[in-house]
């Protein structure tokens, strides 16, 4: 069985577009990634990830380049272990 992680990424920049949470909904769904979506504004947006490494840093790379509309300057990511884990579903 493939190890699990749960990170959470602070992505800044200009991450404001209405669409951007349901691209990234729809790119962890793809990568089989269980995400959760936290507070977020027209230069912040925080979510949850876990998953597989490999697939966690996919996630990763497809946030820094995110759909048109978005401009994200730093993802900024930091393991939540186990207990973090319960806030995403």
């Amino acid at each position: 069985m493939a190890a699990i992680i749960h990170e959470r990424f602070v992505l800044s920049g200009d991450v404001g577009a209405p669409e951007f949470p349901a691209w990234i909904a729809r790119h962890a769904a793809r990568l089989g990634l269980q995400a959760r979506m936290g507070p977020r504004s027209a230069g912040r947006l925080e979510l949850t990830v876990g998953g597989p490494p490999d697939l966690v840093d996919a996630m990763e790379l497809g946030c820094s380049l995110g759909p048109i509309g978005v401009w994200v300057e730093t993802v900024d990511r930091e393991s939540i272990g186990p207990e973090g884990a319960r806030n995403v579903p």
